[in-house]
């Protein structure tokens, strides 16, 4: 009889284990999403090339995101410094189990990074936000390491939203196999008031996640490229700022990108108003072994505030 009442009661301990008790705490999968909030979902397609790390990419804009919450507010300023900026992750949905931070149905591994952030629909109006990406390991964060691709993005949260919002994102374009050579001549530039300072000559763009690099006036002895020491006309190329190991990851270009820069003329942008200045500026591409040719400058049209000077690439 006891070792019938001691198999009874094992049983029933079993039992009440695989059930659960009526205290136990109830399984939560994934991440809480916080009360009174939607998910908002961006997320950025590096499958091409392959290069980009954790850590290394943030949405930069007006959304100004905590971490620990994942709580993300709207903030005109695009340079606040906290709460922050979100990071972007390749470590699965924010809703699964083990929680990842990017969107529902994402998966990890896969070299699209993403991030689901939680916002407070507006209750008065929609409330709009621009936006865009960003290399995090840039220390300038005003200016530097701008790494999106167009016109800056914008999206909206109408008012009593209650179902996610996906946010446009963008790919990453395979890296090409076409150089290009930048010149400005300084004998020939854009009058000003006052005069340019000629006492260092660099310029930025969005191949190179906008950091300035040094243009050189030093002939073929130099290898940087330039043609004729000392003649006023400072040349940049591409190759030779590539890196395959370290953010941005700048890469040779392919057939229809439009590479955006600006020259910095004695630490001033080289504009006419709010606009890059075309005077005195050469633009040249290589395909690959190839010869370089011209390719014409221009200006990049749409966005905000003033236009950058671009080349088509062949």
């Amino acid at each position: 009889m006891k070792r019938v009442s001691w198999m009874i009661a094992a049983a029933l301990v079993t039992t009440l284990a695989a059930c659960g008790s009526s205290s136990d705490p109830a399984p939560t999968p994934g991440f809480p999403q916080p009360a009174g909030t939607i998910a908002v979902n961006f997320k950025i397609d590096d499958t091409a090339n392959q290069v980009w790390k954790t850590g290394e990419l943030e949405w930069k804009g007006q959304v100004q995101f905590d971490p620990t919450t994942r709580i993300a507010q709207y903030n005109s300023d695009w340079n606040a410094a906290a709460p922050g900026w979100a990071k972007l992750y390749d470590d699965g949905p924010w809703n699964a189990d083990p929680a990842g931070h990017e969107p529902a149905g994402a998966v990890a591994g896969d070299h699209v990074w993403g991030v689901t952030v939680f916002i407070a629909p507006p209750t008065t109006a929609p409330l709009t936000f621009g936006y865009g990406l960003r290399d995090a390991t840039n220390p300038d964060r005003a200016n530097g390491g701008w790494v999106w691709i167009g016109n800056a993005g914008e999206f909206s949260i109408p008012v009593g939203a209650t179902g996610p919002i996906n946010v446009p994102g963008l790919a990453f374009p395979a890296a090409g196999t076409n150089d290009m050579k930048l010149v400005i001549d300084t004998n020939a530039l854009a009058a000003s008031d006052p005069p340019w300072v000629l006492d260092a000559i660099a310029v930025k763009g969005s191949a190179w996640g906008w950091s300035e690099k040094v243009m050189y006036d030093d002939g073929p002895a130099g290898a940087h490229g330039d043609d004729v020491a000392a003649d006023g006309k400072y040349t940049f190329i591409l190759s030779a700022v590539l890196d395959t190991t370290h953010p941005p990851y700048p890469a040779l270009l392919a057939t229809g990108d439009q590479p955006e820069f600006v020259f910095v003329l004695g630490g001033a942008e080289y504009k006419v108003g709010v606009d890059a200045a075309l005077e005195g500026v050469t633009g040249f591409v290589k395909p690959g072994a190839g010869a370089w040719t011209t390719a014409p400058v221009t200006l990049k049209t749409g966005g905000l505030g003033g236009k950058n000077t671009i080349i088509t690439v062949p």
